[in-house]
């Protein structure tokens, strides 16, 4: 069965969508092609002509990551190979956004680094615990909906 965004999702919001994360991607990877570090070890933001072809990278990874979505969602066999693509591509994708998130500790001073590092892990800790209790908090939400074709 092919999955089509407007048979998931809906035409407008779908692309909405995907082009928004994709646009997101972008500028996080083109973003990181204008680091640099500058005389005396400064930290400098400037242009370069890799933020266009990171942030094409980037747009594609975005686009395809939908793709790869509405294709899985559209199965209903858990074990189809389109949702074992979309694991892989997800810890794939997991994975880039973490060294997106680490590169730029390379420019800060060595002397402040360790406390640089400590704020980020309390960072990931925060935010690791925030998601864990929306993710409980939709699940508790959901226990108690019917299910499709079941009554009360």
């Amino acid at each position: 069965m092919k999955a089509t965004p407007t048979s998931v999702l809906g035409g407008g919001f779908a692309r909405i969508i995907s082009i928004a994360t994709a646009m997101g991607f972008a500028g996080m990877l083109g973003s990181l092609a204008c680091m640099s570090r500058g005389t005396r070890g400064r930290f400098v933001i400037g242009w370069s002509a890799w933020s266009l072809v990171l942030g094409a990278v980037g747009f594609a990874l975005g686009l395809w990551f939908w793709r790869l979505l509405w294709r899985a969602e559209a199965e209903k066999d858990t074990a189809h190979p389109a949702r074992r693509a979309l694991i892989r591509y997800s810890v794939f994708l997991g994975v880039l956004a973490f060294c997106c998130f680490v590169y730029p500790i390379r420019f800060v001073d060595p002397v402040r680094r360790s406390e640089v590092i400590i704020g980020l892990g309390m960072a990931i800790a925060v935010l690791t615990f925030v998601g864990w209790f929306i993710f409980q908090t939709i699940r508790w939400v959901s226990a108690n909906e019917l299910k499709d074709g079941e009554s009360e």
